[in-house]
């Protein structure tokens, strides 16, 4: 379509809002990366554009992305920044649809006639906007290509206008929907851009949507100010051990998660404006640190969370949210102690978990140490990772070198069953089988050498664990062949049942030392 013959500003608006929708750009792809380029050419093959400064800029070496910038000049210095991204989210939930999800008109009938027999009242209110003619359909065609629509709808018109006071900048950007890369370059660029041109900046427009629920008038406002978005990430480090013992540990993971839950919607992080309820702040990520399955508990976990503020500084949300974190560790830290149902209680639990800040970690480096932080960051933020990812990446190499711990292990007393449990006797006999089996084949004694007698004698339960148990085994065959008899290293509290019963050596008729 000549965009030329469209003189009025809702006209071109339409006109470049299908144009652009029907350029694919879903973010990550191919399409994002060719975009810039293509709309660069578009501008300049626009009739209204013939004497506007129109360039691209490189979101990184190497990258492919590219910011797309306009600058159409009147008189003066002053100048307003147009500016919005032209990537989209994923075009796959269209399901059947998707092969029109970028051709606005035709999606539009489609959807119409797939709502015929709207059933809803959110179906039917969205049959009532498709038929009323209002109302086109296209990924990223609200968010946020009609946006930037109306940007170049309005240089159109600037460009035109003879003697127009002062300058419009229309810049485009990539990857919104992901690390706002393109945003990030372009407010690196702005400056020189501003030197270069003899510009002085009066205002900045988003020209992105504003959400409405509603019958749409919400949504066609100007609104003032902007709304600062954070990013709080939590690290977790944990104690980790196998799964069949949890109570020698504390899952990191677990922690994470009672974080996630204390902080989803948290009041205290939800911030008011006027009439405005706010937006409360959400989990956007949690992992754990395992690199594959295991049957060990997660020694780390990352959690990161989208916090939206009007007038709060970034040490005041972060000091709400370190509140948060302490409370939702307290509170686990309670529930396991009563769920451990320890008769003599579990000390290690007892024990806050401490919090540092980043800059608290970093404070316990040494000038070398810092060093080789900031090459690992710089090296961090050459790769092309998702900015959480970072985070965590930098995060788990400061913890690393700053050398503190979560503290002693966790120990805990674990009850065993008595020996005269069928299974567990039967369990002994073929133990003991085995190795008089393995001690014939190799010629060698299997032994084990207990400290224990004395700390049974005091029952200490899982003060046990914290003095430690000594286990030595020699012998010559495969490791698997050492089967204790039992695992446990406690007997039963109150017990009176000698120690050697319990634990006597598999095939061996060595003491026990004292």
């Amino acid at each position: 379509m000549n965009r030329d013959l469209a003189k009025t500003l809702p006209d071109r608006a339409s006109s470049w809002a299908i144009a652009l929708t029907e350029q694919k750009s879903v973010t990550g792809t191919q399409d994002e990366t060719v975009f810039g380029p293509w709309l660069a050419a578009q501008l300049r093959e626009e009739p209204a554009f013939r004497r506007a400064d129109i360039w691209t800029i490189e979101v990184g070496p190497g990258d492919g992305r590219h910011c797309v910038a306009m600058l159409l000049r009147g008189t003066g210095r002053s100048t307003v920044l147009l500016t919005g991204h032209y990537d989209t989210v994923s075009t796959r939930d269209y399901g059947e649809l998707e092969e029109l999800a970028t051709r606005p008109q035709a999606l539009t009938r489609a959807l119409r006639n797939s709502l015929m027999d709207a059933d809803t009242p959110a179906a039917r209110l969205a049959r009532a906007d498709l038929e009323s003619g209002e109302y086109l359909a296209g990924r990223g065609l609200l968010d946020m290509k009609a946006g930037l629509a109306a940007g170049l709808a309005v240089c159109a018109d600037f460009a035109e206008s003879a003697n127009a006071a002062g300058n419009l900048l229309f810049i485009a950007v990539p990857d919104e929907e992901n690390n706002s890369a393109g945003a990030r370059k372009a407010a690196q660029a702005l400056p020189g851009i501003y030197e270069q041109h003899g510009l002085d900046l009066v205002a900045a427009i988003n020209l992105d949507a504003i959400a409405d629920e509603g019958d749409g008038s919400k949504g066609r406002i100007i609104a003032l100010g902007t709304v600062g978005k954070l990013l709080p990430t939590a690290y977790v480090v944990g104690v980790p051990t196998h799964s069949g013992f949890p109570l020698n540990g504390i899952n990191a993971a677990a922690l994470a998660a009672s974080i996630a839950a204390r902080v989803e919607w948290a009041t205290e992080l939800t911030e008011h404006c006027g009439s405005s309820p706010g937006t409360p702040p959400s989990l956007l990520g949690i992992r754990d640190g395992k690199a594959g399955y295991d049957v060990t508990t997660p020694a780390t976990a990352f959690a990161t969370f989208n916090v939206l503020s009007y007038r709060r500084t970034p040490d005041e949300v972060l000091d709400r949210f370190d509140r948060l974190c302490a409370e939702a560790a307290s509170n686990l830290l309670g529930d396991l102690r009563r769920r451990s149902q320890a008769p003599d209680g579990i000390a290690s639990l007892a024990r806050p978990v401490p919090l540092y800040r980043f800059e608290a970690l970093v404070g316990h480096l040494d000038q070398q140490e810092k060093h080789r932080l900031d090459a690992y960051s710089a090296s961090i933020a050459d790769c092309d990772l998702p900015l959480p990812e970072k985070c965590r990446l930098i995060t788990q190499q400061v913890w690393g070198l700053s050398r503190l711990r979560p503290g002693d292990r966790h120990r805990f007393r674990l009850d065993t069953l008595s020996s005269d449990e069928p299974f567990r006797r039967a369990g002994g006999h073929a133990a003991e089988s085995n190795c008089h089996a393995n001690r014939a084949r190799v010629g060698r004694t299997l032994w084990q050498h207990h400290r224990l007698r004395r700390l049974f004698r005091r029952n200490l339960g899982h003060e046990l664990f914290r003095r430690g148990c000594r286990v030595l085994a020699r012998y010559r065959c495969p490791q698997h062949a050492c089967l204790e008899r039992q695992r446990a290293l406690a007997t039963p509290t109150g017990s009176r049942q000698r120690a050697d019963d319990q634990y006597r050596p598999v095939g061996s008729g060595l003491p026990y030392a004292a």
